[in-house]
C-alpha cells in the first residue's frame, strides 16, 4: 500500500510535469512567432533605412528612387511609399510611377516619426490607395541641409503576415493570431476573412494589456476551451497569441500517466508473484518465529530454534534474549510502580495537609481578628465614654494614651488580616469617584488630632484631584505611608504630604527626612515583613506589612507606587500615581451628623465589657438603649421593646446573630427593624453572609463612635 500511494503521487507529479512541459512548449511557440514578426519588421526597417539614404532620393530623382523601392518590395503583399512632411504620398510602388497620389493620409504618424527620428509601426489601418487593411512601417529619410524632410514607409497586407508568421507554426488544432495595440486581429490562421480587423476576446486583450507575456485559460471565439499563451512583439507593440485546446495539452500528460501506470501494474504483478513464491518458502520459519513471539508476549522466555534462513535464526536468538531482558524489566518495573504509588500517596497527603493548614490558618486569622476586636471594642467604647465626661488633665492624658494605643493595635489587626487576604487574592474594592485631595487633608487632620505624629510636623499641600477608587482602601494607603514616614523621621523634622494632578494622573507624595533606605533594602522594600533599621533611641514597631499592603492596594486600583531617595537631602519620597478622572457633577459632599441621636436601640453583645462600653456611648449620644446577652434574649427584647435599630454581634451563645436576623426577617411584626452587624469578622465573605441573612449594615469592631452613630441615624431616617 505505501508503494501504491507513492506511485500514485509519482503519477500525479508526472501528469503535472507533462502538462507543464506542454504549456512551456506553447509559450515557446508564441515567443518564436513574436520573433518572426520582429524579424519581418526589422528587415523592413533596414531596407527603408537604406532607401532613406539613397542618392536618387538625395538628388530628387524620384523615378530612379521608384525603381529602387520596387527592388525591395515583395509583391503583391508588401510595397513601398514615400511621404513628405505633410503626410502626402509622393510615390507608391503599388501603383505606376506618376499616378496621382491621394490627399494627406498619415500626417500624425509622419510628424511623430520626424519628431522622434525613430521608426514607427502602425496598428491595422486602411490603405488610402488599395483601400485594404494594412500595417505600415515608417522610417525617417536621411535628408540634411535645405532638402525637404521625407518619410519612407513599407505597407504589409494581412496576407503577408498569414504567410510568414502563421503558416509554419503549431499544429492544426492550434489558433495563432496577431493583434495590434488596440486588440484587433491583424492576422489569424482561422476565420481570418471574417475576423480581420475585429476585436479579440476581452479577457485576452485585458491580460495582454496587463503583462508583457503570460498564459490564460478561456474560450476562443469558436467556443473552444483553450490555454492561450501571449507575448508582445518588441518592435511593434503587437500581441502574438497561440491558443491550444485544453484537451490537446492534457493528452500528452494523460499519455505519460498511462505509460507509467502500465509499468507500475507490471511491477505489481511481478512483485505479487515473487512475494507468493518467497512467502511459501518463509512460511515455516515465520511460524516458528511467531510461536517464539507469542511465548515472549505471555511472559515466557522464547526457545531458540534453527532453520535454513540465517536472518530468522538471528531473530529467534533476539526473541530469546528479549524474553530474558523483559523478565528482568518486569521485576524492576513492579518495584518502580510500587515506589511511584507510595510517592503519589505521599504527595496527595502532603497536598491535603497543606490545604488543611491553609484553611486552619484562615480560620485562625479570622478568629484572631474576632477575639482581638472584641476587647478592642470594649476599650474603645469605654475610653470614648470617659473622654466625654469631665476628667482631670492627668486622667484625660492617660485615656488619650489608651485611645492612641488602641487605634495602633486596631491598625495592626487590620493590616494583619488584610495581608492574609492579599496573599490569597481576596481583597475586593468598591470603586467610585473619590477626591484624593480630600482624603489626604482629612487623614492628616485625623493624625494630628489623635497625636499620631509626636515630634514630627505634617506639612500638607493637597489640591482636589479625583480618581476612581475605594475611599477606605485609599485612606489605608495614605495612613500606612504617613505612619511609615513618621516612624523613620527624627524628632523636630517635617513629613511633607502632597496631592496634585499631573497630565492624566493623580499623584500622592509622602516625603520624610529620615536616614533613607539602603541600596540593599530598596529592591525588597514592598515585600511582606521587610523593615528598615529603627532609629536610635526608638523601640521597633509594626509588623513590616504596611508597605506590602500599599503596593497591593495601589496595583488593584491600576496605579503604581515607587520610592526614591530625596535629591535635596536625607530621607525618602514615596510616590503613588493613579489614573485621574473628571470631578463628578453635583458633588457637594455629604452632611455630617450633629452627634445627637434619637430613637431606641437594642444592643446584642455577649462580651460584657464591650456591651457596657457601647451601651454607655450610645446613651451618651441620646439614644434609649436596651441590652441583650444572647440570641434568645434578643428576640424576646425585640418583640417587647420594639426598637428602631438592632445592633448585634454575630458570634452569640445559643443562636448566632445570623440566625436571629433570619428569624426577625421572617416575622411580620419584626421584619421592619433595621439591623446592624457589629462584628470582629471583617472579611468580604463575612459581610456578604450578613447581607444574605438580612442585615442592613456591617461594622467591624472596634467601630468609631461617629461610624456607629452615623449608621444608626442613616437607617433610622431611611425607615
Amino acid at each position: 500500500m505505501p508503494g501504491l500511494i507513492g506511485a500514485g503521487i509519482a503519477i500525479d507529479k508526472v501528469r503535472e510535469g507533462a502538462r507543464a512541459a506542454a504549456l512551456r512548449g506553447l509559450q515557446e511557440t508564441v515567443r518564436a512567432t513574436a520573433l518572426l514578426v520582429d524579424g519581418q519588421v526589422q528587415r523592413s526597417i533596414g531596407a527603408l533605412g537604406a532607401l532613406g539614404h539613397s542618392s536618387a532620393l538625395a538628388t530628387g530623382d524620384l523615378r530612379s528612387f521608384y525603381a529602387e523601392a520596387q527592388a525591395v518590395d515583395q509583391p503583391p503583399d508588401v510595397w513601398t511609399l514615400l511621404l513628405d512632411e505633410t503626410g502626402a504620398q509622393l510615390l507608391n510602388t503599388v501603383v505606376p510611377f506618376g499616378a496621382t497620389p491621394p490627399p494627406q493620409s498619415a500626417l500624425q504618424l509622419v510628424q511623430k516619426v520626424l519628431a522622434t527620428g525613430k521608426p514607427l509601426v502602425s496598428d491595422l489601418i486602411v490603405g488610402p490607395v488599395t483601400r485594404k487593411l494594412v500595417t505600415t512601417v515608417y522610417v525617417a529619410a536621411g535628408a540634411t541641409g535645405d532638402r525637404p524632410r521625407r518619410v519612407v514607409a513599407q505597407a504589409f497586407s494581412v496576407e503577408h503576415w498569414k504567410k510568414t508568421t502563421l503558416a509554419p507554426q503549431g499544429r492544426d488544432d492550434w489558433v495563432i493570431a496577431v493583434l495590434d495595440r488596440s486588440g484587433r486581429f491583424i492576422s489569424r490562421n482561422r476565420r481570418i476573412d471574417e475576423l480581420l480587423g475585429q476585436p479579440a476576446r476581452p479577457e485576452l486583450v485585458a491580460a495582454a494589456a496587463a503583462a508583457t507575456e503570460g498564459l490564460i485559460r478561456h474560450r476562443t471565439l469558436e467556443g473552444v476551451d483553450v490555454y492561450d499563451a501571449f507575448a508582445h512583439s518588441g518592435l511593434t507593440g503587437w500581441t502574438v497569441a497561440v491558443a491550444a485546446p485544453v484537451d490537446s495539452i492534457e493528452a500528452s500528460a494523460t499519455q505519460a500517466v498511462a505509460t507509467l501506470a502500465a509499468g507500475l501494474l507490471v511491477a505489481l504483478i511481478a512483485g505479487a508473484g515473487s512475494g507468493t513464491y518467497l512467502g511459501r518458502a518463509l512460511l515455516g520459519a515465520v511460524d516458528r518465529a511467531s510461536s517464539a513471539a507469542r511465548s515472549l508476549g505471555e511472559g515466557h522466555v522464547a526457545p531458540e530454534a534453527s532453520s535454513t534462513i540465517n536472518e530468522l535464526n538471528a531473530l529467534q536468538r533476539s526473541l530469546s534474549d528479549a524474553g530474558r531482558i523483559l523478565a528482568a524489566e518486569r521485576s524492576g518495573r513492579a518495584v518502580a510502580e510500587e515506589e511511584r504509588t507510595q510517592l503519589l500517596v505521599s504527595e496527595r497527603e502532603a497536598r491535603a495537609l497543606a490545604e488543611r493548614q491553609n484553611a486552619a490558618k484562615d480560620r485562625f486569622l479570622a478568629m484572631l481578628g474576632h477575639e482581638l476586636r472584641n476587647p478592642l471594642a470594649a476599650i474603645s467604647g469605654a475610653t470614648e465614654v470617659l473622654v466625654r465626661r469631665g476628667l482631670t488633665d492627668d486622667d484625660r492624658r492617660f485615656l488619650e494614651i489608651v485611645q492612641r494605643q488602641n487605634r495602633h493595635l486596631s491598625r495592626i489587626v487590620d493590616d494583619l488580616l488584610d495581608t492574609s487576604r492579599m496573599l490569597s487574592g481576596k481583597v475586593a474594592l468598591k470603586l467610585k469617584p473619590t477626591d484624593l485631595g480630600a482624603i489626604v487633608r482629612e487623614g492628616a487632620e485625623a493624625i494630628r488630632a489623635a497625636q499620631g505624629a509626636p515630634g514630627v510636623d505634617l506639612v500638607v499641600d493637597a489640591e482636589d484631584v479625583w480618581i476612581n477608587g475605594d475611599a477606605v482602601r485609599i485612606e489605608q494607603v495614605f495612613n500606612n505611608l504617613v505612619a511609615n514616614a513618621i516612624k523613620f523621621s527624627p524628632s523636630g523634622s517635617q513629613v511633607r504630604i502632597a496631592a496634585r494632578a499631573e497630565a492624566d494622573g493623580a499623584v500622592l507624595e509622602v516625603s520624610d527626612r529620615g536616614p533613607g533606605i539602603s541600596p540593599g533594602l530598596l529592591p525588597h522594600i514592598f515585600e511582606p515583613f521587610v523593615q528598615g533599621p529603627t532609629l536610635p533611641g526608638r523601640m521597633p514597631s509594626g509588623l513590616g506589612i504596611g508597605l506590602a499592603l500599599v503596593e497591593h492596594i495601589v496595583a488593584l486600583h491600576g496605579g503604581t507606587v515607587a520610592v526614591a531617595a530625596n535629591a535635596d537631602g536625607p530621607g525618602s519620597t514615596f510616590t503613588v500615581t493613579f489614573q485621574r478622572v473628571p470631578r463628578p457633577e453635583g458633588d457637594a459632599g455629604e452632611a455630617r451628623s450633629d452627634g445627637t441621636g434619637h430613637g431606641r436601640v437594642l444592643l446584642v453583645e455577649d462580651n460584657d465589657d464591650a456591651r457596657d462600653a457601647v451601651a454607655a456611648l450610645l446613651r451618651a449620644q441620646g439614644f434609649e438603649v436596651l441590652e441583650a446577652h444572647d440570641g434568645a434574649e434578643a428576640l424576646a427584647a425585640a418583640a417587647k421593646f420594639r426598637p428602631d435599630v438592632v445592633v448585634m454581634d454575630i458570634d452569640l451563645p445559643g443562636k448566632s446573630g445570623l440566625e436571629v436576623a433570619r428569624e426577625i426577617r421572617a416575622r411580620a411584626d419584626l421584619r421592619h427593624l433595621a439591623l446592624i452587624a457589629l462584628s470582629g469578622h471583617g472579611q468580604e465573605s463575612d459581610k456578604e453572609e450578613t447581607r444574605r441573612a438580612g442585615f442592613d449594615a456591617h461594622l467591624v469592631k472596634p467601630a468609631t463612635p461617629d461610624d456607629l452613630v452615623d449608621a444608626i441615624e442613616a437607617l433610622t431616617s431611611a425607615r
